[in-house]
């Protein structure tokens, strides 16, 4: 388990958002992911939200993969064979660096 400044607040809902294809504006209907943040970080209040769309997702993995090889290796065994490193990568492209996860190996809570 990984921690970080930022939350993952709904996965399974869909927004519409415009794309450009081939010169031509497209309005679809996206899943997206929301994301939220728990502290105050880099200049973003806690409660800052974020929404970013499957397609986005999509692009910014493609980008990641052809920059990374050994991803694309990773991800032909499974992708639980992701590591945090590649979340962060994923979501900094998807955001256009916008969001940096920053995740920690750290325990979320400290037991006693």
């Amino acid at each position: 388990m990984h921690r970080s400044w930022v939350v993952v607040d709904d996965s399974r809902s869909y927004a519409p958002r415009i794309i450009f294809k081939r010169g031509r504006v497209i309005l679809c209907a996206f899943r997206v992911i929301r994301l939220r943040a728990i502290y105050d970080h880099n200049g973003y209040g806690r409660g800052t939200k974020w929404s970013i769309s499957e397609y986005e997702l999509d692009k910014a993995l493609a980008l990641y993969r052809k920059r990374n090889p050994e991803v694309k290796a990773r991800l032909k065994k499974g992708a639980s064979y992701l590591e945090a490193k590649d979340a962060e990568a994923i979501v900094e492209i998807a955001t256009y660096g916008l969001v940096r996860l920053e995740l920690s190996d750290l325990p979320l809570f400290k037991q006693y």
